[in-house]
């Protein structure tokens, strides 16, 4: 049995508390800060905190949360810098995974969750159907959009309730976090959020069949709406809703393929994919049930299933 040491003792629970103040100042400094790189660097630090470095210390287990929750807070911060609405950071009763409420969406909540990839990284869900908004990964600065996912979730009872401003608030916020994400040097893909850069938006694969090009004739048809073929010389079609217009228009690529591309002609700047596949039924059931093909092109490796 070895001898007690009274001064190793002391020594080791001098570094576990010294240990602990550290995590007790990045917090501090989280909860003062509102200097996005600051923020992110303090986050980084939050992330690769070590309490099992701790050889006598422990922490109660409810007063320790999960990295999801930490990611949670800063993008609250982010969230409530990039918009006028307001953001909120929620704790569900005897849970440890807090949620993110956006005032636009009263009937939504949303959550991170770890990302199921080797580079790491989180995902932004909604709660109540599990779909996915966009991966955030904080090591190797990448914030994307998933394409497909976010335009099921616009089609939810609640995005549906809340109405089209809600969502172009959401787009809007989204946007401005990118923006902000960008200045300090991250790569950011959310095709199609943007209301002002509605042209060019590519699909995900090139050389449209006719048989899923004629399909958006016949839905269209029976809502009453009639697709047009582009008359100048340019390869596509063309559907007028009121003053807006919503363009498929194929490009030749230099190895003889064709990339089609969406393109909204909307003179106030309003509009985007995502408001149309509310106000268009029929060319949301095509987008989805082609989606593989005609799906805005996004990063999809990173969204795993």
């Amino acid at each position: 049995m070895d001898n007690f040491k009274t001064e190793i003792y002391s020594k080791q629970l001098k570094e576990d508390l010294n240990l602990f103040n550290r995590w007790q100042m990045l917090i501090d400094s989280l909860s003062t800060t509102e200097d996005v790189p600051e923020l992110l660097d303090i986050l980084q630090k939050i992330l690769a905190f070590d309490s099992h470095q701790s050889k006598m210390v422990r922490l109660a287990t409810d007063a320790w949360f999960p990295n999801t929750h930490w990611v949670t807070v800063v993008f609250a911060k982010f969230a409530e810098q990039a918009s006028l609405s307001s953001t909120a950071v929620i704790l569900p009763n005897a849970q440890k995974v807090a949620e993110l409420h956006f005032s636009e969406w009263p009937n939504a909540s949303f959550r991170f969750m770890t990302a199921p990839l080797a580079a790491g990284g989180y995902y932004l869900e909604e709660t109540a159907q599990n779909l996915r908004v966009l991966y955030w990964d904080i090591a190797h600065k990448r914030f994307y959009l998933d394409t497909q996912q976010f335009a099921k979730l616009v089609q939810t009872q609640a995005a549906q309730l809340a109405g089209l401003d809600a969502l172009a608030t959401f787009q809007k916020r989204l946007t401005a976090i990118a923006s902000q994400l960008r200045a300090v040097a991250y790569d950011t893909m959310l095709p199609g959020i943007d209301a002002q850069k509605q042209g060019d938006l590519p699909m995900s694969r090139k050389d449209l069949s006719t048989d899923i090009l004629d399909s958006l004739f016949v839905l269209a048809a029976k809502q009453h709406f009639i697709l047009k073929r582009l008359l100048d010389e340019k390869k596509g079609v063309v559907i007028t809703i009121g003053e807006v217009s919503l363009k498929l228009i194929a490009h030749r690529t230099n190895d003889g393929h064709e990339q089609w591309t969406y393109d909204i002609i909307d003179d106030n700047r309003e509009v985007t994919l995502y408001t149309l596949f509310q106000q268009l039924p029929f060319f949301y059931q095509w987008y989805c049930d082609h989606v593989t093909t005609v799906g805005l092109k996004d990063k999809r490796e990173v969204f795993v299933d």
